[in-house]
């Protein structure tokens, strides 16, 4: 009679466990383990136990973890000499602070946990699964149905193993079926009572790979936890018919009698498996056991055997690659001949279908990557047949296990295909590829005619200069007007959402040698390469095999000297510009501490760096995110030093509880201040009940001259746009603070527009909105006069600001339109998936105008041209890291995280001399000059 506590999981469950990895070892197993305690998450410990006659030998065996997600690692090793005898407990125990807290001391240490939805596997030396359990399906390390989480509570809490009437562990290869919880745990440590195992026989399950027509044996072990006593042991085996059978010619019946010798532990015995020429499922069957001597008891009494049909099939690549990501043939070995190589990386190829047997259907690739481990011995023109294994590699389908055969050279390699203006596509409805835009070309050859980098090299592990965003349409991946991509359109707003730029890529530049290892990229530079598409690390990436640059991108690349006809006007946004003391609710740095003395000196000297060299010493300058009078002072001192440039700081304290606040830099040896206001500082509004400032930076005005000529600047930093994407009232509030803001500014604009219309008037500064309408509020667009309630929610009605301001950027080249780069995290969509903590699926580094000039209709008779700096945006991350330390020009790099700009209007040296003014320049200010009183310097409120 079959025991009670034997519970077979499904035929098709079993086969896939036994296909993955060996059988679970009947011996070792992890009989009992927690991952959080009473102390927290680290409270954890694995217990190990020994269900077999023998002392078991665990030199090199590891514990390894993974997470929710599949990401694995491995918490301990076991050091040479470790061993557990029969019937006797190991126990792995967590050191690491706030760590396991148990009575019990445990015999091993490991200093990472386990997370409490991941999972756990015990390996052995050569790295095969002996136990493994699962507390997610997402887990890499499970059995069957997977345990349940037994969440973040603190609470000494775990799972046993159950075990059978001899004593012995239960593992059906099913989690669920195989543990208890248990509460309180009781974990046991080698120095604990070992279990005397009454004496019983099992059997292990068994599998067998059938690639021919010849037979093959299938050997199934069955074991006596203790010596056999004298006369030795008996027991009956016959096989049972299962999705296998006798009747089909799958396997040879076997009816027989094993023995177990005295003073042996086990015996062996095989059943012949029929080969085949054709494919076919796996299919298995059973071997059972009765009638055992002595009535020893059966711990396992039955055993299933898979057969693992794995006869290669011949298939073009484009059957094997199939139109989705998993391949239809995955598993499966194949032959796939007369392909030819396309390029050669260090641990394997490319190859593709030539040209004349490439299939018609354009949602299927003809290339693939077949993975070698080892350099390859062959090269890029090759005609090569292939006999190989179809494997899934975190959503790559490649081949493994390959045997390679070379029959000619110097082949004529497939056409590429060409990347360009409309392919890759750039409309998320009408992908290249169907369902995504890149999978019908992952292994094939591609030609970039005319290649964009879009953002400077990443970091990755220990690669200073790794990955690149690009594009193949020579544009930089720009924020296009439109609601966020995959965010419902409002009721009432008549815009249609941005497209999110699917055509966007990223391209690892060295993996198959085109350039040396860690060779830096700076966004700008435009390419020309071929190569081929790839997938890694959850996205899709282009792998050059040869690239030149047509136009390499300066860093930093500065803007033109100010011509001696200019005035020149500027913005920048400093990036959190503090000074070492904590005397504000939140820490201005937005970090747990504020900078160090020193580190406020360094900060001060790359912002010097970049006024100084980037934006070429601007005559007005506004400033955002500076914490204090005192810290701008600083920075207008270090200017002196670096270039003699006299430049006076302008700051009043705001209402933002980390202290940041926006000010000026003037140049006083070629401006003359007239006065420094704050405009609308003391305005509130309820927000949630509350009722609070609605400027939390207060719009900071400065009335100046310059050659005789008096102009206005406002300096502005609104809210930043951080929650309005979102379907939450955080949304709905930050919308309306927005709102807020800028009808309260519109009505300071055309205040001071009725008041001196003659006078040229600007409004500067990191606006944290784009040049158009996000479709809730367009911040730009209500301060500027060109508000359109048909495209925000938030309804404005008539327009505040006339005649309305024009926005300078208009005057930019489309490709420099930027100022800010942010990562837009899609998640897993279009093919790209997630990949550890690095990678949440489909990331688009998106640049962006966040800092705008708008201009008024004199100050616009007067523009000469704007322009952006570059050394923050576009520079690869460790050259940003470097140039911290650097003591010329290039410590001006990653400065900030915003590029600045200046504006130059045409002011000539003397009044009325109009030799080198724009076409149709008329000065509107002649005669309106020297009535104003000079007010001081405006170091207070309402100066």
């Amino acid at each position: 009679m079959k025991p009670s506590h034997i519970r077979r999981a499904p035929w098709a469950a079993l086969l896939v466990i036994l296909s993955v990895s060996a059988a679970q070892a009947a011996d070792l197993s992890v009989s009992q383990f927690r991952v959080r305690g009473p102390a927290g998450g680290n409270d954890e410990f694995v217990e190990l136990f020994n269900g077999g006659s023998k002392v078991l030998d665990l030199s090199g065996y590891k514990l390894n973890a993974s997470n929710a997600t599949g990401a694995t690692g491995t918490r301990l090793t076991l050091p040479a000499g470790t061993s557990i005898p029969a019937g006797c407990y190991l126990l792995l125990t967590n050191s690491a602070s706030g760590g396991y807290s148990g009575s019990v001391t445990g015999d091993l240490k490991y200093s990472t946990g386990v997370t409490d939805d991941g999972g756990l596997a015990l390996l052995d030396g050569s790295g095969q699964p002996v136990d493994q359990i699962g507390l997610s399906a997402g887990s890499a390390y499970k059995a069957g149905t997977p345990l349940a989480s037994l969440g973040s509570t603190n609470a000494d809490k775990g799972y046993q193993r159950k075990t059978d009437t001899a004593g012995l562990p239960i593992n059906t290869g099913d989690n669920q079926a195989d543990f208890d919880v248990v509460a309180p745990t009781a974990p046991h440590n080698s120095a604990s009572t070992c279990v005397v195992l009454g004496q019983a026989l099992s059997i292990a399950d068994a599998s067998a790979k059938v690639r021919s027509a010849a037979n093959v044996n299938m050997t199934f072990s069955v074991a006596l936890n203790q010596p056999a006593p004298a006369g030795g042991v008996t027991v009956h085996a016959t096989t049972q018919d299962g999705t296998a059978t006798v009747a089909n010619g799958d396997y040879e019946a076997l009816d027989t009698t094993l023995a177990i010798a005295e003073g042996q532990t086990q015996t062996s015995f095989n059943v012949v498996v029929h080969g085949r020429t054709t494919p076919s499922e796996d299919k298995a069957f059973e071997v059972n056991l009765s009638q055992p001597s002595g009535k020893i008891p059966l711990a396992r009494d039955t055993a299933m055997g898979a057969i693992l049909y794995d006869i290669p099939i011949a298939a073009e690549i484009w059957q094997i690659q199939g139109r989705d990501q998993v391949s239809p043939l995955v598993g499966k070995s194949v032959m796939t001949t007369g392909n030819i190589v396309t390029a050669v990386g260090p641990s394997g190829f490319t190859m593709q279908t030539p040209d004349a047997r490439a299939d018609a259907d354009p949602l299927t690739s003809n290339g693939i990557y077949v993975f070698t481990s080892t350099t390859p011995a062959v090269a890029v023109g090759d005609v090569v047949n292939v006999d190989a294994t179809v494997d899934n590699y975190y959503q790559l389908t490649e081949l493994k296990n390959a045997t390679v055969a070379v029959t000619s050279h110097r082949a004529r390699l497939p056409a590429p295909v060409k990347f360009g203006e409309n392919l890759p596509s750039s409309d998320p409805d009408k992908l290249s590829c169907g369902a995504t835009n890149f999978q019908c070309f992952v292994g094939m050859r591609v030609v970039i005619e005319n290649g964009m980098i879009n953002t400077g090299n990443k970091r990755f592990s220990t690669e200073p200069y790794a990955e690149v965003s690009i594009t193949a349409n020579g544009k930089r991946s720009l924020r296009q007007p439109g609601v966020r991509f995959g965010v419902t359109v409002p009721d009432g707003v008549q815009l249609p959402n941005w497209s999110g730029n699917p055509e966007v890529f990223k391209m690892n530049t060295a993996d198959f040698g085109a350039v040396p290892l860690n060779t830096p990229y700076v966004a700008g530079t435009t390419f020309r390469a071929e190569g081929v598409i790839s997938y890694d690390f959850g996205a899709y990436t282009f792998i050059p095999t040869s690239i030149t640059l047509k136009h390499a991108a300066e860093m930093p690349r500065s803007v033109s000297p100010t011509a001696p006809y200019a005035l020149r006007i500027g913005a920048f946004n400093t990036e959190r510009f503090c000074d070492s003391n904590f005397n504000t609710t939140f820490t201005c740095s937005g970090n747990t501490k504020e900078p160090t003395p020193d580190e406020v000196t360094v900060k001060t000297q790359r912002l010097s760096a970049y006024i100084g060299n980037v934006l070429q010493l601007p005559d007005v300058l506004s400033v955002e995110e500076v914490k204090s009078l005192a810290v701008l002072q600083g920075l207008a001192t270090q200017l002196q030093d670096d270039y003699r440039a006299n430049y006076q700081a302008y700051l009043l304290p705001g209402h933002d509880p980390s202290g940041i606040n926006v000010g000026f830099l003037v140049r006083t040896d070629r401006v003359r201040v007239v006065s420094v206001q704050q405009l609308a500082a003391d305005e509130t509004w309820n927000d949630n009940g509350q009722t609070a400032f609605v400027h939390d930076h207060p719009p900071l005005l400065l009335t100046a001259e310059s050659r005789g000529v008096r102009f206005q600047v406002i300096s502005v930093h609104p809210k930043a746009r951080t929650n309005v994407d979102k379907d939450d009232s955080s949304a709905t509030r930050d919308r309306q603070k927005r709102f807020l803001q800028s009808t309260s500014l519109a009505r300071q604009v055309q205040n001071l527009q009725i008041a001196a219309p003659w006078q040229p008037l600007m409004v500067v500064g990191d606006f944290n909105a784009y040049q158009f309408s996000d479709g809730w509020v367009d911040v730009v667009g209500l301060i500027s006069g060109k508000y359109k309630d048909s495209e925000n929610l938030l309804k404005l009605g008539k327009n505040i600001v006339y005649p309305a301001l024009w926005n300078a950027v208009e005057s930019v080249p489309q490709n420099d339109r930027y100022s800010f780069l942010f990562t837009e995290k899609f998640g897993q969509i279009q093919g790209y998936t997630q990949a550890g903590s690095g990678n949440s699926g489909r990331e688009v580094p998106t640049v962006q105008v966040l800092d705008h000039a708008l201009l008024n209709q004199v100050a616009r008779l007067r523009f000469l041209k704007m322009q952006y700096g570059r050394a923050d945006i576009d520079a690869p991350v460790q050259t940003e890291t470097d140039a911290a330390t650097a003591t010329d020009y290039r410590k001006a790099i990653g400065a900030s995280d915003h590029d600045g700009f200046v504006v130059d209007l045409f002011v000539p040296s003397r009044p009325g001399d109009m030799s080198h003014a724009p076409h149709g320049f008329d000065d509107p200010q002649q005669g309106h000059q020297g009535n104003d009183n000079d007010q001081g310097e405006g170091h207070g409120r309402g100066h």
